[in-house]
């Protein structure tokens, strides 16, 4: 290669660079200049949620106490027989009961005033004379250790005259004893009535486990002696009564009537 040749070169070679130069200026002036992105911190984590403690929930209210249950009424266990109507004597006076169950002899020691049997209570042992609810058969045990039992009895009359009642075994005019006797009224309504007495000798009676009427006297019986003012409930209502003897005829009879001393429809015996 000549000089004029070498020289030729070097000059298209120096064109050639300027020429590359000038277009990488051109091609970063065209270019927007890069923008310094700032690194955008990671969003910090949010802090956990600091789980507050669970609310304390309430003690459970509770249970309402059960509602208490009434207690039946005592079943009726002493009547056996009936329904009776209540009977009249000759004179057509009305009401008198005359089925009774019936329990005796027991003791009635002691000199009036004071025989001890009419404050004496056989039947402690079996709920008192007072709760006592008599059964037909039912056995009744005496201080002496022998055995007496409630028995249904129906009196042909209106009077209950305990030498009649032959399971008794006393002889008409015994002295010194008493007898227990028991029997239901059924009243078809709730009724007010006159619970009417008469006895020889005297008596205590409960009605419904009530006591009515105590007394404790010597004499002779008569209609009527004793009115007791009454209500029987509607249903069965349990008469008890206890009558004492000291000396002489033993008997008593009870009536259920109105003000005006006429039978009240609606009532029936059971013993």
């Amino acid at each position: 290669m000549n000089k004029s040749q070498f020289r030729t070169m070097m000059l298209v070679l120096c064109i050639a660079a300027l020429c590359a130069v000038i277009a990488g200026c051109q091609e970063e002036a065209a270019s927007p200049k890069a923008k310094e992105v700032k690194a955008t911190p990671a969003a910090e984590k949010p802090a956990a949620a600091v789980k507050p403690a669970a609310e304390a929930k309430p003690a459970p209210a509770p249970a309402p106490a059960p509602k208490p249950v009434e207690k039946p009424a005592a079943a009726i266990a002493g009547p056996t027989l009936g329904p009776f109507n209540l009977a009249k004597n000759w004179a057509e006076e009305q009401g008198f009961v005359a089925n009774w169950l019936i329990c005796g002899t027991f003791p009635n020691p002691g000199e009036r005033p004071d025989n001890t049997g009419f404050g004496t209570d056989y039947l402690k042992n079996y709920g008192g004379e007072a709760a006592f609810t008599p059964t037909s058969s039912m056995e009744i045990k005496r201080p002496d250790g022998t055995v007496a039992k409630f028995q249904p009895y129906h009196a042909t009359g209106t009077d209950i005259i305990f030498g009649d009642v032959a399971f008794l075994g006393i002889e008409p005019t015994q002295e010194k004893i008493l007898v227990y006797c028991a029997c239901w009224l059924d009243a078809d309504t709730d009724k007010d009535v006159e619970v009417r007495v008469g006895s020889d000798d005297g008596y205590k009676l409960w009605i419904n486990h009530q006591l009515i009427s105590e007394q404790h006297v010597y004499r002779a019986m008569e209609m009527d002696q004793e009115t007791h003012k009454v209500k029987l409930n509607k249903g069965k209502n349990l008469i008890l009564i206890k009558v004492d003897q000291d000396t002489g005829e033993y008997q008593f009879m009870l009536r259920v009537v109105g003000a005006d001393g006429k039978e009240i429809p609606g009532i029936k015996v059971w013993n």
